[in-house]
Parts: structure tokens; C-alpha cells; sequence
């Protein structure tokens, strides 16, 4: 099986991977081709990525290799509370070195992005270039995070299929708003499969990430001294421009400075719906780049020796020489968490796992999604939002209630409804900021500060359903314990 084992004393993965070889395996890469390395949306795996591994353009060019990072797709792992993106940058540097994976170009989407910063910074010499598709915020957006804090929530401890389809709506808003409606049955479909509620402990680790992350240092930036492609949606609300901008101004040792190409588009998941275009600027900016080739020698410095290396420079950058002297076969000696961090992750890991055995499955006995994400009845579920954002019992008679001309006309705290283009129907169609949907408003990134209160919140507030689960309060105690002779139907009947 294509798996890199990362064995250690303190750590154990199983590194999922697969390339565009016949064999799917690295032995059959044509050393003419220079080498792809790429990397996986967000809350996703290695498969979202047959649009570039299924483009001429890339697939005839390159040797391409994905990988499933440790918590996602086929990957096996250790539950830990040091993991973070210094983490998946060491398993990424183990990857290569195992395989023998000459220097590569790397392709690294959404949060992802800042582990292929983190693995340039460390690891120069195995970097031919980086593109980076949608930067995230170095720290999530304050409404982000706190939308992504109730969707955890609400992801884990779905009780039936209509709540559980209603958090999956709200990843969809995040992500994909406005996408094909057969391309969110295919994105539901994966997440029912592979984070149902009885897998929550996958969800919570995964949303760790997101949420506990920590900026880079301007030092850390300026060791990034390959060439740097940033490709952006213009409009996403999750992915803000101008923090690609700010991402571009501080990569100040980039050769030439980092390039930066805007997308017209409002999501965040832009190398699976704008692969076209996607594909089309990183197949120019890569054939640009000087020619290289991928014969799988033996590293010239020992795995080791390189590791300590790394371990050293990052030493110097947390200000903490202790590092230097951790485990260099283990990536968790990567981990910059603090005690305060590792003791969340791994108290929340704890909580999240009671119950799982008897938590909600969206999945029919023979392992499928129960129904289609389209198949459900929009009108007949108070928890569909209507144009106007609220919710109403039945729809279709609310809509009955008013008239065409003032469902158009707009309204206070109101959308008006828009047509395929994006603009106001019956309009000037000008495209303004007014008729574009708002769900998350403009804010700031969240600060270490109220991370670290959000950590206190997500481990104290204990879910309802898993705390009252198969526990019986007041009378009804009384009932049970008066007598064991007569059954429990008998004497509520009385």
C-alpha cells in the first residue's frame, strides 16, 4: 500500500499518497519531468484533487505526488495534542526524504498554504517553487472563527439526518456557496462518509487546526526564498484579498517578489470549482521556471542530520533552545503549542470520544449516504432559510402571502433575489456589494487572546446531549425505584 510510516518514540503516522505514475507509486516517475507536490483542501483528502491530476496540462508536464495529511483521507495517526502546521510541514520533510523525492514544486490550497510556507522556510533545498491557491488569514477571521466554533458543535452531536444536513449547508456557505448542486451532493456524500458524528474526533482535530493556529514571524516569512505564487478569489468573504496582499508584501526574499493573480470568484474552495483557471496560471508560472528533473537519489545530508538542522533554525525563531534537542525522527518535535494548547487539544480529543460508539450515522447499513444532499424537502423544514435569511414553517405559503413585485423590492435587513449572474433581478444589474450575500460580516483576525478564551469555552461547556444521555431526572427516578416487580408501562398508566 502507498503509505509513508513515520515511526518514533513518541509519535506514530501512516502517510497516505498516490501520484500520476501507472503504479501510482514514486519508482515511476519519469526523471525528465520535474516534480509536483501537492496538497489538499481543507476538511477534504487527496481524491479533490482529480482536477489537476486529470488536467493534460499538469498531468502530461509533471511528475505529480499527493499526500493525505495524518488526519484526513486514508492516513493513520496517533491522537496528540502537539499537533498543529509545524507538524504537518515535518511529515511532509519525513515524505521526502523517505521517498527520495528530489526538489519539487508545491501546490498548497486554503490554510494548507501556510504549511507549505512553514515547509519552505525550514527545508529550502527541497523547494523549487510554491503556489499558494486562496491564503487563509494567518489567524482565522473573528466571525469565521466563531461560526466555525458552532458548527463543530453542531457537526458533532447531529442527532438525525436533518441537522447534520443543515451543518453540512453551513461548510457549503463557507466553501462553496453558489456551486453546482451536484458538486454539493458529492461534497456532502464525502463528509458523511468520512466525518459523520461517530467520527467526531476527526472533525475536532481538524477544526484545532483551524482555530489554534499561529501566525508566522516576519523572520520565518523572510526565509521563504523561492519563487511564490499567490492565486486569490477576488470577493471570498472566508479569504479575504488583502491578506493575500499583506502575505505578498511580507515574503520580502522571494526572487523578483511573490506574484499574485486574482480570480473572479467568491469561494473558497477555488482549485475545485475555478480548476480551469487554477490550472491554466499555475501551468504558466511553473513552465516558466528553470528545468529540473526527478531522479530519486539518496539525500545528500542524513535524515537525522537534516532534521536537527531544522530543529535548530526553528529553535532560533521560537526563541525556545530546548527544540534543538528534541526527538529529530519524530515530527512532533516540530510542535511550537504551548503546555496551555496541548492540554485543551487533548482534553477536547477526550471529550469528543465518549459517546462515539452510539453517535448519529447519516449512513444506510451498507456504508452509503442515507440520500442524496438534493433529495431533501426544502419546504417543509423550518430550519431552510428563506432570501430574506430567516425561517419560516412553510415557505410556500409565506411566499403566497406577498406579491411578486414586493418579493423584489428591497427590504431593511433584506437580500433581494438575484439572478445567475450575481445581480439584482430587475436591477441595473451593476453588481454591487448590496446583492451579494453577506454571511459572514468583515472582521478582524481573532487574537491569541481570544483564542485561548475560545479553548476555555469549547472544553468547559460540556455538550447537553452527552451529558443527559441515559440519565433519568426527578419523578420519573421516583417511578423506576418504587418498585421493580411491576413494569415501567404498567405504572405510567396508573
Amino acid at each position: 500500500m502507498p503509505y509513508v510510516d513515520l515511526v518514533s518514540s513518541d509519535d506514530y503516522a501512516a502517510i497516505w499518497y498516490s501520484t500520476n505514475a501507472p503504479a501510482c507509486n514514486v519508482s515511476g516517475f519519469d526523471p525528465e519531468k520535474p516534480t509536483l507536490v501537492m496538497l489538499h483542501p481543507l476538511f477534504l483528502d487527496s481524491s479533490w484533487l482529480h482536477p489537476q491530476l486529470d488536467d493534460p496540462r499538469l498531468n502530461s508536464n509533471f511528475n505529480i505526488i499527493v499526500f493525505d495529511l495524518r488526519t484526513t483521507g486514508k492516513s493513520l495517526y496517533r491522537p496528540t495534542g502537539r499537533f498543529d502546521l509545524w507538524v504537518t510541514a515535518a511529515d511532509l520533510a519525513h515524505c521526502f526524504y523517505h521517498l527520495r523525492i528530489p526538489a519539487a514544486h508545491i501546490f498548497a490550497p486554503e490554510l494548507f498554504s501556510w504549511t507549505a510556507l512553514r515547509f519552505a522556510a525550514l527545508f529550502p533545498e527541497l523547494c523549487l517553487s510554491v503556489t499558494l491557491c486562496n491564503v487563509t488569514p494567518q489567524t482565522e477571521l473573528k466571525s469565521v472563527f466563531e461560526a466555525f466554533e458552532e458548527l463543530c458543535h453542531l457537526w458533532c452531536y447531529a442527532e438525525d439526518l436533518e441537522s447534520f444536513e443543515t451543518a453540512c449547508k453551513e461548510l457549503i456557505n463557507c466553501y462553496a456557496l453558489d456551486s453546482h448542486p451536484d458538486l454539493v451532493d458529492e461534497l456532502v456524500a464525502f463528509w458523511e462518509v468520512h466525518y459523520p458524528p461517530f467520527r467526531r474526533t476527526f472533525v475536532i482535530t481538524n477544526v484545532n487546526l483551524v482555530l489554534n493556529r499561529t501566525p508566522m514571524t516576519p523572520d520565518e516569512l523572510a526565509s521563504v526564498r523561492c519563487p511564490v505564487l499567490i492565486i486569490q478569489a477576488e470577493r471570498s468573504p472566508t479569504h479575504p484579498m488583502e491578506y493575500a496582499q499583506q502575505l505578498r508584501e511580507a515574503l520580502v526574499n522571494v526572487p523578483n517578489g511573490a506574484q499574485l493573480f486574482n480570480v473572479k470568484a467568491t469561494h473558497g474552495y477555488l482549485s475545485i470549482l475555478s480548476s480551469s483557471i487554477v490550472n491554466q496560471v499555475l501551468n504558466k508560472f511553473l513552465t516558466r521556471q528553470p528545468a529540473a528533473r526527478s531522479d530519486l537519489d539518496p539525500p545528500a545530508i542524513p535524515l537525522a542530520d537534516r532534521m536537527r538542522m531544522a530543529l535548530a533554525q526553528l529553535a532560533e525563531w521560537q526563541d525556545d533552545p530546548s527544540m534543538a534537542d528534541q526527538d529529530p525522527f519524530s515530527p512532533l518535535s516540530f510542535s511550537c503549542v504551548t503546555e496551555e494548547v496541548k492540554k485543551s487539544q487533548e482534553e477536547l480529543y477526550a471529550i469528543y470520544q465518549e459517546g462515539v460508539q452510539t453517535a448519529f450515522s447519516p449512513l444506510a447499513p451498507d456504508g452509503r449516504p442515507l440520500r442524496k444532499y438534493s433529495e431533501r424537502k426544502l419546504d417543509e423544514h423550518w430550519l431552510e432559510s428563506n432570501a430574506d435569511g430567516f425561517s419560516y414553517s412553510n415557505v410556500k405559503q409565506f411566499q403566497d402571502r406577498i406579491s411578486e413585485q414586493n418579493r423584489d423590492k428591497r427590504r431593511p435587513g433584506r437580500r433581494p433575489p438575484t439572478n445567475g449572474n450575481g445581480t439584482s433581478s430587475g436591477g441595473s444589474g451593476g453588481g454591487s456589494a448590496l446583492s451579494e450575500p453577506t454571511l459572514f460580516a468583515p472582521s478582524e483576525p481573532v487574537t491569541q487572546e481570544l483564542q485561548q478564551v475560545a479553548r476555555i469555552r469549547r472544553a468547559t461547556v460540556l455538550p447537553q446531549n452527552t451529558a443527559d444521555k441515559h440519565v433519568i431526572k426527578g419523578s420519573m427516578a421516583k417511578v423506576i425505584a418504587s418498585g421493580a416487580g411491576t413494569s415501567l408501562q404498567r405504572r405510567l398508566l396508573r
